[in-house]
């Protein structure tokens, strides 16, 4: 697509004004996609995976082995070519693996032994700060004490909601450095993704949401670890 039509998509789309405020979305997903089928194919069915990648449900990776995952993981970042796009795809499945480790680590487990374990492009430096506090990533992910304490004091709707933080200020502090771009219109659907999932579930669901997050992942630490 051309500048401009990215122009046009996004001017067509209402803004966001924040997550926990937020009562429903501000668009609903029937409109949402027609304003979508503007991408070309390509861009349409890229958008699609990298959806599911950053939200990924339990019952689709109950389908997939670990090995599986993380080159299905691969596979899609190889055809994203945007140094944002990859940054941030990158950001949200080392989060998924710092927390994931932080649980098994608090369940005893010593640090993983697999080449590669995890998603991201943390798991090795991980792995080498297993004995460290919070892995030595608390300035990298400034809310990692937040999440550990909740997960020490069993807050899972609490740990459920500081991820949700985290990741909507990381996208708002993106789509502020993007303008009228396939990036732009990404972020936005994230967003708006999030926006559906904090106004659509109770909290009882955002506890076994929680849960499946840490301890799903890939299976048992694929006897090593893993999480969505």
């Amino acid at each position: 697509m051309a500048d401009k039509a990215y122009h046009s998509l996004l001017a067509s789309l209402p803004h966001i004004d924040s997550l926990f405020d937020s009562k429903q979305t501000p668009i609903s997903r029937f409109q949402l996609e027609r304003r979508l089928s503007a991408l070309n194919f390509d861009e349409r069915a890229l958008l699609d995976d990298i959806e599911k990648l950053m939200h990924w449900d339990n019952e689709e990776k109950e389908q997939m082995g670990e090995a599986e995952l993380i080159r299905h993981t691969n596979r899609i970042l190889g055809r994203v070519n945007s140094p944002a796009l990859k940054e941030l795809i990158n950001w949200r499945l080392d989060m998924r693996t710092a927390i994931a480790a932080l649980r098994r680590k608090r369940a005893g487990q010593k640090a993983p032994s697999e080449p590669q374990w995890s998603f991201g492009t943390r798991y090795e430096f991980i792995r080498r700060n297993w004995n460290v506090p919070y892995f030595n990533l608390q300035h990298t992910f400034p809310w990692l004490p937040d999440i550990a304490r909740a997960m020490e004091e069993g807050q899972s709707f609490e740990a459920e909601k500081i991820l949700l933080g985290a990741v909507w200020q990381h996208l708002t502090t993106m789509a502020s450095k993007q303008r009228f771009s396939f990036e732009a219109v990404v972020i936005y659907v994230l967003r708006w993704n999030l926006v559906l999932r904090w106004t659509t579930y109770d909290r009882e669901q955002a506890i076994v949401r929680f849960d499946q997050l840490v301890e799903g992942a890939l299976g048992e630490f694929a006897s090593a670890l893993p999480d969505q």
